[in-house]
């Protein structure tokens, strides 16, 4: 090649090197700052991430802490004073470069059973290449919702003999501890105590804490007696429907340490002469089978006497005016259902109050009804023995121990069922049994519960939860469990 051809192809090479270079660095001037926004805009949505799970954490702190306090004011002050604790915590004072993060939470009443709690945090989040192009922050905000239901709770708690002692004293303390997990002012609490009959100790209200007004109710229980655990569990049902509130959370927590050893109905009078386990402590005694006439509650002529009015009534008829719980064992005469007092007078011409009797209502009550007092049905759960042959038969036997307490099981399992099938309330059931001294029965406490667990477990309707606290010394975690989920499920 000749050199002026050289030289020309050496000049254009040149040439090629200088547009390149210009060309490189005006794509410098384009893609520098593409690269500083794409590393900003990566920070700020990493700030913004991290400031939202903060809100979050926040928002579900209040809602879980509006319970503390004796108004609605100071519990409304502490829940937010522990959310912003809650939201600091997760996003400390100068997080990622940050300033002038501040949190703000507020607690408003969206509807009638639910309160919402609101949180927002914002402040300036640093720019590290934009600040080349003039602007040095951003501003950047997030925020976090959460809701916390009203609930009505009816505490039922087991007060039966085998609850004497030292497990007496674990279980007010355990529960005391319960109640004071609930909001003052917006939750509804009530106390059911029950042994041989079952007694409203503290009517459901929402000012439980002021003076300490239900913890000193439960100071007050004393065990003894049978164990009542249909009447006691119905009684709690009646409360949340007079209460009558649909959208809260309707709740009963039921505790026991043994099983059902009484029941309460309203009992038909024995109106025939028939063939059946005695009563008396002679020749017709409680393990003879004999014939007993009709009952002596009743005139020559046909009648019932009322022991309220103290009049002859027309027809045969049941002693509503006293309903009547029956124990297990049988061995004593009939008790209030409400007080857990023995009848000992008012009826007049029967063997009902005859203390020298072993078995004295086999004399004058015909049969166990179909129903207790409350509806629930006698047979099912465990199954009773009937009457084979006499003007009764079919109907379960009042004369066999072993149904006496078997229909106490069948009546409280059928009452958690109505309660549960209460399209309207929802009732759900929470149930603790103690181990260390009646021997509770697992499975009967799962049925009532609806727990997971449970043979009979319903997957149409809320599940409960059953707790076992194998001595009563554990009876603190086990409330403490029931009211956490609780308090879960309020959020």
């Amino acid at each position: 090649m000749p050199n002026s051809e050289r030289l020309i192809s050496r000049h254009r090479e040149n040439r090629e090197k200088g547009m390149a270079l210009m060309v490189s660095a005006l794509m410098l001037v384009f893609t520098i700052p593409i690269i500083g926004l794409s590393v900003d805009a990566g920070v700020l949505w990493m700030i913004r991430a991290r400031m939202s799970a903060a809100c979050d954490a926040a928002a579900l702190a209040t809602a879980r802490n509006l319970n503390l306090g004796l108004t609605l004011s100071e519990q409304t002050a502490n829940a937010i004073a522990r959310g912003q604790a809650f939201f600091l915590a997760n996003f400390p004072a100068g997080t990622m470069g940050t300033t002038g993060v501040t949190p703000s939470i507020t607690v408003a009443q969206t509807n009638l059973s639910t309160l919402t709690v609101s949180t927002s945090a914002t402040g300036s989040a640093p720019l590290y290449f934009m600040r080349y192009m003039g602007q040095s922050f951003n501003l950047a905000g997030a925020s976090g919702k959460a809701s916390r239901r009203d609930v009505n709770v009816m505490l039922v708690l087991d007060r039966s003999g085998s609850m004497g002692g030292q497990p007496c004293a674990d279980m007010i303390t355990a529960s005391k501890a319960f109640v004071a997990m609930f909001m003052n002012g917006r939750d509804t609490l009530g106390l059911i105590t029950f042994s041989s009959g079952a007694t409203m100790t503290y009517a459901p209200g929402n000012n439980f804490k002021a003076n300490n007004a239900l913890a000193n109710k439960i100071d007050e229980v004393t065990c003894g007696g049978y164990t009542n655990s249909s009447y006691a569990f119905e009684k709690a049902y009646d409360q949340l429907v007079t209460i009558n509130e649909p959208l809260a959370l309707n709740l009963i927590v039921f505790f026991t340490d043994g099983n059902p050893t009484a029941f309460t109905a309203d009992f038909p009078i024995k109106t025939s002469s028939d063939t059946r386990y005695g009563y008396t402590n002679g020749s017709c005694n409680a393990s003879t089978s004999c014939t007993i006439s009709k009952s002596k509650c009743t005139d020559d002529n046909g009648k019932t006497y009322n022991t309220v009015s103290n009049t002859w009534q027309s027809g045969w008829g049941t002693f509503a005016p006293k309903r009547m719980a029956i124990a297990g064992d049988g061995s004593k005469f009939p008790f209030d259902p409400d007080t857990g007092n023995y009848y000992s007078s008012g009826f007049s011409g029967c063997t009902l109050n005859d203390a020298t009797s072993d078995y004295p209502y086999r004399r004058d009550l015909a049969y166990i009804p179909n129903t207790d007092t409350h509806g629930a049905a006698t047979t099912g759960y465990k199954a009773v023995n009937t009457i084979s042959s006499g003007p009764y038969v079919g109907k379960v036997r009042i004369d066999d121990t072993s149904n006496m307490s078997d229909v106490g099981y069948n009546t409280a399992v059928n009452a958690a069922t109505i309660a549960r099938n209460n399209a309207t309330l929802n009732v759900v059931t929470y149930s603790i049994g103690l181990g260390s001294t009646g021997g509770v029965d697992a499975d009967f406490l799962k049925r009532m519960s609806n727990d997971l667990a449970s043979p009979t477990f319903d997957n149409t309707k809320a599940p409960g939860l059953y707790v076992f606290a194998p001595n009563s010394t554990d009876l603190n975690q086990a409330f403490a469990r029931v009211a956490s989920e609780i308090l879960r499920l309020a959020q």
